[in-house]
């Protein structure tokens, strides 16, 4: 639903029915719309969880770091979540994770683990755009540029479309919901049918 809500109102005048929506904060999770379609099988996307590999520095500086998650350790969402970031670094609670400076090397590591699993997306399902919002993409341009750097590398100029041969500034966005993506969408869907607009939903 947020993916689909994302691509109708979202302004990606550019997209055509080709969407991906990340959400990366306690957890990861992704909303997927091909075709126009909300993609669903067995069970809904659980992409946060798919394996990537592991960045040099978390043997190197962060005593082989073995990631957060319950099921899969060092999955995407077991190495980029708000936990994972206070566990790797000692933090008293999740919310010192918004204290952490611009420069401090751990948005690197986000970015190449997030950059990967974007690459992996795009490679797979041919995405015209990739959406990513949650707590911890408030650290906004300095987190974004990264991803997009990371994700070129994964690339590797395998692929050329005018879409990613530039700086990716429209291609791996932040959503102008910004962190009320799921309240303004639930909201909408639930408003007897009332059409949502940038005024807000009619109740």
């Amino acid at each position: 639903m947020l993916a689909k809500f994302e691509l109708e109102h979202g302004g990606h005048d550019d997209v055509k029915d080709n969407l991906c929506y990340i959400t990366v904060g306690t957890g990861v999770g992704i909303g997927l719309v091909i075709n126009g379609k909300c993609v669903s099988g067995m069970i809904h996307p659980e992409g946060g969880h798919v394996s990537v590999p592991l960045h040099p520095h978390e043997k190197e500086k962060y005593n082989d770091f073995k990631g957060v998650c319950s099921f899969h350790g060092t999955c995407v969402e077991g190495l980029v979540s708000n936990v994972s970031i206070k566990e790797r670094l000692g933090l008293a609670d999740v919310s010192a994770v918004a204290d952490l400076s611009d420069d401090h090397e751990i948005w690197d590591l986000v970015g190449f683990y997030l950059g990967t699993m974007c690459a992996n997306l795009y490679l797979s399902l041919s995405l015209q755009k990739i959406v990513i919002g949650g707590g911890v993409m408030k650290r906004g341009d300095p987190l974004f540029k990264r991803i997009r750097h990371h994700f070129k590398e994964r690339i590797g100029g395998y692929l050329k479309h005018e879409k990613i041969d530039g700086d990716l500034s429209n291609f791996i966005v932040r959503s102008k919901f910004e962190d009320d993506l799921g309240l303004i969408s639930s909201s909408a869907v639930g408003s007897q049918g009332e059409p949502w607009s940038e005024q807000g939903v009619k109740f």
